[in-house]
């Protein structure tokens, strides 16, 4: 588990690889850097304003959920999730009925 201890704004002076996306931050351009502790080790990392804000708003990420790739992988898992089609109530493996304004399973 990732324990943040700081983060602070910065201006990089060379390209880092966000932790949080894994893509490139740019020479120059603002990020977080980030200095943590896992498993008793020390480490720092840079991520996006916005992979920032995303880790931020969301509890997921808390604890276990904050590793190297993590918001490639939510975005990986949230498109995947969301290609799925479901044509027919048929398809269900269940039968819903309604029963007293109120839905049984």
């Amino acid at each position: 588990m990732i324990v943040i201890r700081n983060k602070k704004m910065v201006i990089t002076r060379k390209a880092h690889k966000c932790f949080g996306c894994l893509e490139e931050i740019e020479k120059g351009k603002s990020a977080v850097y980030v200095s943590a502790k896992e498993d008793e080790q020390h480490k720092s990392f840079h991520l996006h304003e916005e992979c920032n804000k995303t880790i931020s708003r969301d509890k997921w990420f808390s604890g276990s959920g904050l590793y190297r790739g993590c918001i490639k992988d939510a975005l990986k898992t949230s498109e995947q999730l969301r290609s799925i089609n479901i044509s027919s109530v048929d398809e269900l493996p269940f039968v819903m009925t309604k029963f007293n304004n109120s839905v049984e399973v």
